[in-house]
């Protein structure tokens, strides 16, 4: 039950019927839902500013308004909600019934609002009418590691299998991913994780991990999914984990998410990533029309972190080492994009890495005839100053 309606004071001779508690049921998981569809919408925003390399807010007013997007999304789903079902229940349920009242509740804090927040896993949405409760919301999947593969010295794909994997819905959408829950062994928690309950037991830094990852590719028949991830990191970091696994192992995973719908309607590619993002930029070049033309330039450490990604004939692939530059300092694929000889038709451009990369990237192709439709230009990640080698991927 949401807040607003946690508060009603209900005395025991106003008792309310089944159909009244039906629409308070509903009520609150629209306005729920609401509030995190506004929410995300906010947060999409941000992130796309953010790789627009536009003026950002300090974290205290970006979570002040976030916390409003939450709130505005929360008060419109809940004005739409009472429109039908103050029909509904005038035409199809009871004709005495009179109209719910829009009660008012004191507001809450934007920060405690913001901080309190989860980000969805999956959304529910029921048919007008239907009168059954909704079915319980999966958070987590947990899969068995079956297979290791070494792609280079630094990555590394696991292949994880499921008996009720059937249940995992895919969105098919290119840049599918989901959130990978790491735990420290010590604790012996067993998956899935009820992280909001772990959140007020355990000191921060003992809570269960979790990153994004993007799905490589997903076999129904066998019941099984690959991921990629960078080995890097500290004990206790997802990278560090990864790079320890072994078949057997428990992978733990969200319901899968996309940020966009990535268009392959360009005339000419122009494609970019490091580590963090090759795994996608991979999805990416699989998907590619046999015919696609371009250059994808795939940042990595060195000549040992190279590895074979499956691309049309026509897509020049440039591998761009680093060398002694740490991950999120080096300037190799701007400096590749300034050299880049183009084509005179519009070009279709998707880059992931870390969020500085991002922002040259802009910088250097806003004056490029770009597809829109098939652009998509997103940070993977931020480098956090003293913390070099150990960015965020």
């Amino acid at each position: 039950m949401s807040k607003h309606h946690k508060h009603r004071k209900h005395h025991a001779h106003n008792a309310i019927s089944s159909t009244e508690r039906l629409t308070l049921e509903v009520l609150a998981i629209a306005e729920k839902a609401g509030a995190k569809a506004g929410y995300a919408v906010a947060k999409d925003e941000l992130y796309r500013s953010i790789g627009n390399n536009n003026e950002i807010f300090n974290e205290q007013d970006t979570q002040e308004l976030l916390a409003a997007a939450q709130r505005a999304g929360s008060a419109a789903a809940l004005i739409a909600a009472r429109r039908v079902i103050e029909k509904a229940l005038r035409s199809s349920f009871r004709s005495d019934i009179r109209p719910l009242q829009h009660e008012r509740t004191e507001p809450t804090s934007s920060l405690e609002s913001a901080k309190d927040y989860e980000e969805p896993l999956s959304t529910y949405s029921a048919p007008l009418g239907n009168i059954y409760p909704p079915q319980q919301k999966v958070d987590q999947y947990v899969l068995t590691i079956t297979r290791v593969e070494q792609l280079s010295k630094n990555m590394v794909r696991l292949i994880a299998a499921a008996p009720n994997l059937a249940e995992f819905r895919s969105n098919s959408a290119l840049d599918q991913y989901v959130k990978v829950y790491v735990a420290n062994p010590d604790l012996g928690l067993t998956p899935p994780y009820d992280i909001h309950t772990l959140r007020h037991q355990l000191p921060r830094d003992l809570v269960p991990r979790a990153k994004s990852y993007t799905i490589r590719w997903i076999n129904a028949e066998l019941n099984e999914l690959a991921i990629d991830f960078v080995v890097h990191g500290e004990p206790g970091t997802v990278g560090f984990w990864a790079g320890n696994a072994q078949p057997g192992d428990p992978l733990i995973i969200s319901p899968p998410r996309s940020k966009s719908q990535v268009s392959l309607t360009a005339d000419y590619y122009v494609l970019a990533a490091d580590e963090a993002g090759l795994p996608a930029i991979a999805k990416v070049l699989e998907a590619l029309p046999e015919d696609a033309r371009g250059v994808a330039l795939l940042e990595v450490t060195d000549s040992e972190s190279m590895f074979d990604v499956k691309h049309p004939e026509k897509v020049v692939l440039k591998w761009l080492s680093r060398e002694i530059e740490p991950a999120g300092r080096s300037n190799v694929i701007p400096d590749a994009l300034r050299t880049l000889a183009l084509p005179t038709e519009p070009i279709g451009v998707i880059a992931h890495a870390e969020r500085s990369t991002i922002k040259a990237i802009n910088h250097i192709t806003d004056h490029w005839r770009l597809d829109k439709r098939a652009t998509h230009i997103s940070s993977y990640w931020t480098l956090r100053e003293g913390r070099l080698g150990k960015g965020k991927f």
